[in-house]
């Protein structure tokens, strides 16, 4: 994968980042049948710490810098990060919870082996009080 910037030691984004690969993955939180879409990213032996963070936080679109001010950062309401790859559907998991924002663009949440899981989750979420709607599909 090509490295991610530009970046910059003040007054504008970041410091130094690093090359990464990234490994499309899936996992459950602990104590939950919740199955969560993400991407594993590897800067290998030669990245410090810090690079792999400034990589991963421009990835989703954070823009830090430091102004006569102090220390600033914008972060996205919304992240989208350039890592993110669309995973193969897993079968044995075919109800997929989206999320719909006023704008009518859907984000998929989860996915869960029974329709059950997937509109009771769904039933959580809408109690939360937001304008966004949220609908299981099966896939």
């Amino acid at each position: 994968m090509p490295n991610h910037g530009p970046f910059h030691r003040r007054g504008a984004p970041g410091g130094p980042g690093c090359e990464v690969s990234v490994l499309p993955i899936s996992g459950r939180r602990p104590g939950s049948s919740e199955v969560i879409e993400a991407c594993l990213l590897d800067a290998g032996e030669k990245a410090s710490e810090l690079e792999l963070l400034r990589t991963v936080a421009s990835g989703l679109g954070v823009a830090w810098g430091r102004d006569d001010l102090g220390a600033w950062a914008m972060v996205p309401n919304e992240p989208r990060s350039v890592f993110a790859a669309a995973p193969e559907p897993p079968t044995e998991l075919p109800h997929a919870l989206y999320r719909e924002d006023d704008n009518g663009a859907r984000f998929l949440i989860a996915r869960y082996a029974t329709q059950a899981e997937a509109e009771a989750k769904a039933a959580e979420l809408a109690r939360g009080g937001h304008k966004q709607g949220y609908f299981v599909e099966t896939i």
